[in-house]
């Protein structure tokens, strides 16, 4: 059972690791002025005055719907 197990585990790590680097490109594409990284656990978003913004600019809230 463990082997079928890590087999999931990987596949799973596999599929998130796709989603990231699906998300990073298209983020950065939309959004050319903030600095979008692949992190371990997700996307960070870097950019001036980014919470603000995280609260304005519509394109920053849409974001959440790409991975619903």
């Amino acid at each position: 059972m463990s082997r079928a197990s890590d087999k999931a585990t990987a596949i799973a790590k596999a599929a998130r690791d796709a989603a990231i680097a699906r998300g990073v490109e298209e983020i950065g594409a939309v959004l050319p002025d903030v600095t979008v990284t692949a992190i371990e656990d997700g996307i960070e978003l870097k950019g001036r005055e980014i919470a603000r913004r995280l609260v304005t600019d519509p394109v920053l809230r849409w974001i959440g719907r790409l991975f619903r």
